[in-house]
């Protein structure tokens, strides 16, 4: 029984086992290039700088939820056009906690209206941005000096 599987083609097994695959499983096996491309990021030799592995860890991470994501945009996307078309033709007001449109327009017209306050704010987020590249540049050079160190031996 088992020759007979085992000698017929490769794709003929591969449909078979892809049938009888949970969803999840499938999830898995399509995200794997991303995740071991994640690894080979962070392995990187020295040149690669620790910003750019950041950068493509976070590029990464969209694509490896994609899964995820793209079902829920899409549940919420139409959860808000079901409320839009609820509240406009039959005035029926949804409370706040099921309230995605009232989200989205509190987001948009958000403003601060105290401008030391937003200077403040922008100052602050600019001196975390400043700390964040300086802390990668020194893991940079701990990584250069130890490479240095230990190739010379």
């Amino acid at each position: 029984m088992y020759r007979k599987i085992w000698h017929k083609p490769l794709h003929c097994r591969k449909i078979k086992q892809w049938r009888h695959m949970p969803f999840f499983s499938k999830i898995i096996y399509y995200q794997q290039p991303f995740i071991d491309h994640l690894v080979n990021t962070w392995l990187e030799p020295l040149p690669f700088p620790t910003i750019l592995k950041v950068l493509i860890t976070f590029i990464l991470a969209i694509f490896i939820l994609l899964p995820v994501l793209y079902p829920a945009v899409i549940f919420i996307w139409s959860y808000a056009e079901v409320q839009y078309i609820i509240e406009n033709h039959y005035d029926i007001a949804f409370p706040d906690k099921l309230n995605v449109l009232g989200y989205l327009h509190r987001l948009y017209a958000f403003r601060i209206a105290n401008e030391k306050y937003n200077l403040f704010l922008v100052l602050y987020l600019e001196r975390w941005r400043i700390v964040g590249t300086a802390i990668a540049s020194t893991i940079d050079y701990i990584r250069l000096a130890l490479c240095l160190v230990f190739s010379t031996q």
